[in-house]
């Protein structure tokens, strides 16, 4: 994601991950984060590990976003700059098209 490693703030804490598997963190970083142009500083914790995302927005970030996620749609809705409902989607296709030239670039 090519960001400033020496912003992050060590920790000795472990992720579990989607998989069951347990990864080390190398620390914790704060990042601004802009959802259709509502920006919010949100803390990330990182790891070095290969994954077809480079972060997930969980819990801090949707409280912050005062958000309503909905997995069934696969989409989340946030009050925007001028109070307006904004939905962002998610893109299956897209995100398997980048997952697959990841994968071939790695190759």
């Amino acid at each position: 994601m090519r960001i400033n490693l020496g912003d992050m703030k060590p920790s000795a804490r472990s992720l579990t991950g989607f998989n069951g598997s347990s990864e080390s963190m190398l620390g914790t970083i704060h990042l601004r984060v802009h959802a259709h142009g509502v920006p919010k500083n949100v803390k990330f914790p990182v790891i070095d590990v290969q994954a077809p995302y480079n972060a997930i927005l969980g819990s801090p970030w949707i409280h912050a976003m005062r958000a309503i996620p909905s997995t069934y749609h696969q989409c989340v809705k946030f009050p925007g700059n001028d109070n307006r409902i904004v939905t962002l989607c998610g893109d299956q296709v897209a995100s398997r098209d980048l997952l697959v030239a990841k994968i071939n670039n790695q190759q």
